[in-house]
């Protein structure tokens, strides 16, 4: 699968453009004259105006729905049948310890509260039982800074900034947590570690380095330490975001959360985004663009309430 891509939508436009004038050559060639349009009555009086929400889940499930009529397009079809475990990657177990070594290298750097905790560890742990990974022991820390993020690790350790606390009201929150445990869930961090090591940007973990005594907690802390200081875990690619969209989307319906709240929670970011940039940290690097989210999000909420 592959979303559709803009240039896709401006082929579609040219098309779209170009299709009066191609009528009209092809009846000049057959010696006929375009028949004078008719004039219409008056069209009745506009609805209400919709709330912003709802006025985006209208036209971005038109929009998205219009493509998968003329394509079968579906933004999320390559991940409804997707499989999770961690076949071809660290296993459970050392996952487990790599998330621990490498949370002591987060938290040195970025000190948690305990401020907020209690608020994010309930919606956390509501999220995790109905994600798709939960019987993972996920752990939650609401981590000091002016920048808006989150951040997720394997091992199921999910950060929260402080400002982002802040900013998000609950079912905004949700979305965000439950994007963060997507990440998890699809072990998107595992995979970024195993091509990290297959390019070279960290040291080598499996075979001989793991298991060797006396030696495998020493290893496994540099290892964490590699990491964290080069950004690996954080560095996950456009469809990955997508699915932990989707992933994340899907918890927090299921949790009993809005699911409207994940548009709201990217408009917020957009506003930002133009207003205090500075403040937004990382959480734009590599993701799909907002407006593209805003639509697969509309599309899903739609498919979800079988519209």
């Amino acid at each position: 699968m592959r979303l559709i891509h803009r240039s896709l939508w401006l082929s579609f436009l040219v098309l779209a453009l170009l299709a009066p004038n191609v009528a009209q050559a092809q009846k000049g060639r057959k010696g006929k004259r375009a028949k004078p349009v008719k004039t219409q009555e008056a069209p009745p009086p506009a609805p209400p105006a919709a709330s912003p929400v709802e006025t985006v889940l209208e036209i971005g499930g038109d929009f998205i729905n219009s493509a998968a009529r003329l394509l079968g397009g579906d933004p999320y079809a390559a991940f409804r049948q997707n499989k999770y475990s961690n076949e071809g990657l660290l296993g459970e177990t050392d996952e487990a310890r790599l998330g621990m070594f490498v949370d002591k290298e987060v938290r040195q750097r970025y000190r948690p509260t305990l401020t907020g905790q209690a608020r994010l560890d309930s919606i956390g742990q509501r999220l995790v039982k109905n994600s798709l990974r939960p019987d993972l022991k996920y752990r939650f820390f609401v981590v000091n800074s002016k920048e808006i993020n989150a951040l997720s690790i394997p091992g199921g350790y999910i950060y929260v900034t402080t400002a982002l606390m802040n900013l998000a009201n609950d079912d905004e929150l949700a979305s965000v947590v439950g994007h963060e445990i997507g990440h998890v869930t699809a072990r998107h961090g595992l995979k970024s570690v195993k091509q990290a090591q297959a390019l070279g940007q960290v040291a080598q973990l499996l075979g001989a380095v793991v298991g060797v005594a006396g030696n495998e907690a020493r290893n496994f802390g540099v290892f964490a330490s590699q990491i964290v200081s080069t950004g690996v875990l954080a560095n996950h690619g456009r469809e990955d975001e997508r699915e932990a969209d989707f992933l994340g989307l899907g918890a927090m319906t299921r949790a009993g959360f809005k699911p409207e709240a994940m548009i709201t929670m990217f408009q917020r970011l957009e506003n930002m985004k133009e207003t205090q940039p500075d403040i937004l940290g990382s959480i734009f690097n590599d993701h799909p663009d907002v407006g593209e989210r805003i639509s697969n999000t509309a599309y899903e909420i739609k498919k979800m309430r079988g519209e």
